[in-house]
């Protein structure tokens, strides 16, 4: 399911699209990730734009879920804006996630233990992150630096 810049409100009723395996979203209107929690099969996310976020702890413990990838809008990048979190802590309970993407989202710890939580990843990719930081996680972990598996169609 593809909901992009779609101006809708809340997007709680997802949670009777119990089936849905993959989700891209432009502009998140939440301000949490409880709409996410009865989507049991979920095994892609991504959103572009989610600035009510301020915290993954309501981020639901997705068994399926394989890749994540959030990011603010490309326009900010040029202008150095970040979506910032309390904690990535949360997504570490993710038990079979392999591919994650953080551009421009980022926790207000910036240090290697707020990327060390990361188990059994095959990937990452990060933006808005400090270059020693990144080398040094991706030289400890052994996790690729490649892009993140496409939404199939």
């Amino acid at each position: 399911m593809k909901i992009w810049h779609c101006n809708f409100h809340s997007l709680k009723s997802i949670h009777e699209c119990n089936n849905l395996e993959q989700l891209s979203i432009a502009t998140l209107p939440e301000s949490d990730f409880e709409f996410l929690s009865k989507c049991p099969n979920l095994k892609l996310l991504s959103i572009v734009h989610l600035p009510e976020i301020e915290s993954f702890e309501s981020f639901p413990i997705l068994n399926q879920l394989e890749t994540l990838s959030l990011s603010t809008l490309p326009s900010w990048d040029s202008s150095g804006k970040k979506t910032v979190v309390d904690s990535l802590a949360p997504l570490a309970n993710l038990p079979n996630l392999k591919h994650v993407e953080l551009f421009g989202v980022v926790p207000e710890d910036l240090s290697s233990e707020s990327l060390s939580i990361f188990d059994n990843l095959q990937s990452a990719r990060f933006s808005k992150y400090p270059k020693r930081l990144l080398n040094a996680f991706y030289k400890q972990s052994g996790v690729s630096d490649d892009w993140a598996p496409e939404i199939a169609n």
